[in-house]
């Protein structure tokens, strides 16, 4: 059985807490907050998230989509996680875990946030939880994360957090609604640069103290 399988019952409901966040799979209800932040943020949303876009258009899809997104994260198809802040329990984004290649084993980060790029700290602080999930829960050796032009903020966001760029992808994305095909860059964090990334935080952590 996959090591995806085994680890996983580690977790209790895949909630996460950090400092400032929780972030935790989809449940029926949150799909008021669901579509709300989707459609205050249309504009900087697409191309990359033309298709969830496209699939959510009224309260009822959401309510479909958030369903079908836990059903996805209970088969272990897809680690979709919603973020919430702790000082005001508003949901202010979303970090998936999803696209995994159990032969590696790899998974592809996608996430936005609302408020972008005010909300970049909290991102950060979502994003560093999620790679310590992917790593030492799923047993991840590699993940990557595409940007497109309109959002390569995220790509500086994936760099602070121990990716690199690895190279662009000509005319490699079309959106759901759109003729144009757009170039993607490509992150890449492998296994021994997290856990190297790692060591040197708690180095750098001994050497504060």
């Amino acid at each position: 059985m996959s090591y995806l399988y085994n680890t996983l019952s580690d977790a209790p409901d895949g909630q996460l807490e950090t400092t400032n966040l929780s972030l935790r799979p989809y449940q029926d209800g949150d799909e008021h907050d669901f579509i709300r932040l989707l459609q205050e943020n249309l504009t900087s949303l697409d191309p990359a998230f033309s298709g969830r876009l496209a699939r959510v258009r009224v309260l009822d899809d959401a309510r479909s989509q958030v369903r079908q997104l836990r059903s996805e994260w209970e088969n272990r198809r897809t680690f979709d996680f919603g973020v919430w802040r702790k000082e005001d329990k508003a949901y202010i984004g979303d970090i998936a875990l999803k696209n995994l290649d159990r032969s590696v084993p790899k998974a592809e980060v996608g996430l936005y946030f609302t408020a972008w790029p005010a909300t970049h700290d909290l991102a950060q602080e979502a994003l560093g939880e999620a790679l310590r999930f992917a790593f030492n829960s799923l047993g991840m050796n590699k993940l990557y994360l595409r940007c497109t032009s309109a959002n390569e903020s995220y790509g500086t966001l994936a760099e602070s957090c121990g990716f690199l760029k690895e190279g662009v992808l000509r005319n490699d994305y079309r959106g759901a609604d759109s003729e144009e095909l757009v170039d993607l860059s490509y992150y890449g964090l492998t296994r021994s640069d997290f856990e190297e990334l790692q060591q040197r935080h708690a180095q750098n952590s001994t050497a504060v103290v």
